[in-house]
């Protein structure tokens, strides 16, 4: 497994499946559309969703690229990769805000795009992964650092059960 390929991987997806925490400290999981600017993923998300508001108040979230079921030979051995990442708030007034916003214009309804960056409730967040893992089926299974570099290979035992 190579850095290369996960990245390939990567490429294949517009959304994320995103594991936030509530005021409360319970998971919750939504989608995200998103782009990616060399390691880090940036979704521009409303606060009215229950997301938005979760990422303002707890920035660690799980991220997770799964391979799509209908392409998936074996599911218990799924291709797929999860990153532990910090949420940033990115906002308007930095420059970095303008040259996400056009990269999201770029890959998505320019229109839309222009529309959700007038509301007032839509913030743009910056996912910076810290560590993940990698699994491209059985055996094939990776850490990851935070560049998203492959690292070493998972090694596990796995046990027959009693009859």
């Amino acid at each position: 497994m190579t850095t290369s390929e996960v990245n390939a991987f990567l490429e294949t997806f517009q959304t994320l499946v995103m594991a936030s925490l509530t005021p409360e400290g319970n998971p919750h999981a939504s989608t995200a559309p998103y782009v990616r600017v060399e390691n880090y993923f940036y979704i521009l998300i409303s606060t009215v969703a229950q997301h938005g508001r979760n990422l303002l108040l707890h920035p660690h979230v799980s991220l997770l690229f799964a391979e799509d079921e209908s392409q998936c030979v074996q599911p218990f051995a799924r291709k797929r990769v999860s990153l532990e990442a910090v949420a940033f708030e990115i906002h308007r007034d930095d420059e970095l805000f303008a040259r996400v916003i056009e990269r999201f214009r770029a890959h998505f309804d320019p229109e839309l795009v222009t529309s959700l960056t007038q509301m007032g409730d839509f913030h743009l967040f910056e996912l910076s992964p810290q560590s993940g893992s990698v699994v491209m089926g059985f055996g094939k299974a990776y850490r990851l650092n935070e560049n998203i570099e492959v690292q070493t290979q998972i090694m596990g035992q796995h046990h027959k059960g009693k009859s």
